[in-house]
């Protein structure tokens, strides 16, 4: 979330002294549906504390809220704020529109309920490391920093057996924040053909396949609105993709 503890001076310092050497954009790529509840509290301390050379693309899909009308007013505020809108519900075809279009060589995916901007820090260091490419932030591993109810910790964990077991994923979680070098997987959103909540999971899978060099780190998350999609219908449609998944590749 945003309200970290160390305040966004301080934060703004961070995002800086984290940026990468060479690197001439950062790009933050958060796909949104109907969430004009939290839209302007989420992205506005967002967009007032950013450092130079960082951009947000925010990708709306299909809001029947007041979700585009706000974000129109924003981007004509806001000069290091871009948005695309979608016709129709798709948060998966919403993050591969926005990992498409990006032209920053750093790209930070995040959700707007979680923004993590240590997260982000910690994930830039990483890359501007050389260690690595790709930086996948993990529930499972937050251990008690996951706030979240018992029962999504649990359909996490299934779905983590299910993703190691079914496809061989060598990690803990495909649908937290990421933080890629944009050269490391150009190639590999296009190839993607799975959408909806099923997108995340084959980009990162077939980034892995690819021999992209990923690195799993926690996140602090705390829920602060309810999920779009009840857990009820998720947790079935995502045990059929996963199968799916599976069969295609």
């Amino acid at each position: 979330m945003i309200n970290s503890n160390r305040g966004f001076n301080q934060d703004t310092e961070s995002l800086r002294d984290a940026y990468p050497e060479s690197t001439s954009k950062v790009e933050i790529i958060i796909p949104v549906y109907n969430e004009e509840g939290i839209l302007e509290s989420q992205l506005i301390p967002i967009l007032e504390m950013l450092p130079s050379g960082f951009q947000v693309s925010v990708i709306e899909n299909g809001s029947t809220d007041r979700t585009p009308d706000l974000l129109h007013d924003l981007t004509e505020k806001y000069k290091s704020l871009s948005s695309v809108s979608l016709p129709d519900p798709n948060y998966g075809l919403a993050m591969k529109t926005g990992l498409l279009k990006a032209e920053g060589e750093i790209l930070i995916i995040d959700d707007l309920d979680v923004l993590d901007i240590d997260f982000w820090i910690r994930g830039m260091k990483l890359l501007g490391s050389g260690s690595v490419d790709f930086v996948q932030g993990s529930k499972v591993l937050a251990g008690k920093a996951d706030k979240r109810p018992f029962i999504r910790k649990a359909a996490t964990l299934t779905l983590t057996f299910l993703l190691r077991t079914l496809l061989g994923y060598d990690g803990t979680d495909t649908h937290g924040p990421k933080v890629i070098r944009k050269k490391a997987i150009e190639d590999i959103p296009a190839e993607c053909g799975f959408e909806l909540d099923m997108f995340p999971t084959e980009f990162v899978i077939r980034a892995q396949r690819a021999g992209v060099n990923i690195r799993e780190i926690p996140i602090h998350l705390r829920e602060i609105r309810a999920t779009p999609l009840p857990l009820i219908r998720r947790i079935p449609r995502a045990l059929r993709d996963i199968w799916r998944l599976h069969r295609s590749l």
